[in-house]
């Protein structure tokens, strides 16, 4: 079940917006997970996981821009894939309350612009390819 052209373009539109931005609001979903799912920082062992540190600004930069290029082709996840799945052992439900996360920060700075329905159905997809075995 694809992305419609319109999701499509609902979500490069507002990646426009976010790139800018990419490693603040990356920093601040993890800052958010970490905050209400503690239990995902296992997956973080050797980061500074205060605050907008440099470590959350790089890595959230990371998750965010991997996203941005996934909203031109999602098959731009596949070289993720066995980091997460095999190596990280990152699960779907974990994938899920990051989803959440990114939704909420997505939703917060950009009201009027944020198509929730879209941006749900592309995550999904996103976390479909990101750990499937």
């Amino acid at each position: 079940m694809g992305l419609s052209d319109s999701e499509k373009a609902a979500v490069a539109s507002l990646w426009e917006r976010i790139a800018p931005e990419a490693n603040k609001l990356g920093a601040e979903t993890l800052t958010r997970l970490f905050a209400t799912h503690p239990e995902t920082k296992s997956f973080f062992g050797r980061f500074d996981l205060t605050p907008n540190s440099q470590d959350l600004l790089t890595h959230g930069g990371k998750i965010l821009n991997a996203l941005g290029e996934a909203s031109k082709n999602l098959s731009s996840l596949n070289k993720l894939q066995d980091l997460h799945t095999n190596k990280l052992k990152v699960n779907a439900d974990h994938m899920k309350l990051i989803n959440v996360c990114i939704l909420e920060v997505l939703a917060s700075h950009f009201p009027g612009d944020f198509n929730q329905a879209a941006w749900e159905k592309f995550l999904t997809e996103a976390t479909g390819i990101l750990v499937s075995s």
